[in-house]
């Protein structure tokens, strides 16, 4: 498909790389929003980030949350009771993320968040709403801030279709909409969870949706201490998280994007000391390795869905 065939493209600087030409239409199922900043020539990747960000604020419209993505990927995500504070827990479970990237805000953005955004070089800002001193700080920076007026509780599943350009054709499929309920939540180990590690199990698992598989996230306190996406097998995705959350694992929750197919995954989670495992539960040797993980007192909860995304 070339960008010609698209009617009111905007042309951007270039593309993913700088031999690339692109450009931006807009649609008619797309959010409503306005890019508040002197600096209104976003490029193809501020959109990438951007979009990838408005998708998990989606998911947690009601709370106060701060995501932080980077080049297309999530890269940390926390809730907290402000959103200083949720800002707060992101920067400190991926500080090597921070330069350059987009800041995702659930709730206003205040002029103590946009100071430290500035100390911090993020270049984009998200939010459904700017303080008016906060507006006034930033409007003076390089820092682009971008407002949503769509509620982001609406933002859940706008696209009807996920749509790909491929050389043997259009592949095209409905939007991955799935939702927890108590009838596909269900702990089938002999360890049980606390409380903390369930409110925490389900923040990691709508994380989880918006990933590419094969995805791990390691969550404690309601922020996802590491968020590993795109491996080639769970495995080395489950290793890179208890690795990447390092002490931040111990009783911590573990979510995969699908069933648990060999011992090694459980062993990784063991190193690591995870407290909890959040997986679909509907693979082959499923019931083999629910023993294996009431052998070692992890405690595991079955979904029976998958959340693959490629």
């Amino acid at each position: 498909m070339d960008i010609s065939e698209i009617s009111e493209v905007k042309e951007l600087l270039y593309g993913a790389n700088e031999h690339q030409k692109a450009g931006i239409a807009k649609i008619e199922s797309g959010i409503e929003y306005e890019i508040l900043s002197r600096n209104k020539d976003l490029g193809y990747i501020d959109y990438i980030n951007l979009s990838e960000n408005i998708r998990v604020l989606g998911e947690f419209f009601d709370v106060n949350a701060a995501v932080l993505t980077l080049e297309g990927s999530i890269c940390a995500v926390a809730l907290a009771d402000n959103p200083e504070n949720a800002f707060e827990k992101v920067i400190e479970s991926n500080p090597i993320a921070v330069m350059g990237a987009t800041l995702g805000f659930s709730k206003t953005v205040s002029l103590e968040a946009a100071k430290k955004c500035v100390s911090l070089r993020i270049k984009n800002i998200i939010s459904c709403e700017f303080s008016k001193e906060a507006f006034s700080y930033l409007l003076d920076t390089d820092i682009n801030m971008v407002l949503v007026k769509s509620p982001l509780h609406e933002l859940q599943g706008f696209e009807e279709k996920d749509i790909k350009v491929t050389p043997f054709g259009i592949l095209v499929q409905e939007q991955d909409k799935s939702k927890l309920t108590k009838e596909n939540f269900k702990i089938v180990t002999q360890a049980k969870p606390s409380q903390e590690q369930l409110e925490d199990g389900i923040f990691a698992w709508k994380i989880s949706k918006y990933l590419k598989s094969c995805c791990a996230v390691v969550a404690k306190d309601l922020c996802a201490r590491a968020i590993v996406s795109g491996k080639s097998n769970m495995v080395e995705a489950v290793e890179d998280a208890v690795d990447f959350a390092c002490e931040n694992s111990k009783d911590g929750v573990l979510v995969l994007d699908s069933a648990i197919e060999t011992k090694e995954v459980i062993n990784a989670a063991i190193q690591g000391r995870i407290g909890l495992i959040i997986e679909s539960g509907d693979g082959k040797k499923s019931s083999s390795l629910l023993k294996y993980a009431d052998k070692y007192g992890i405690a595991m909860i079955f979904t029976k869905i998958r959340n693959k995304r490629y």
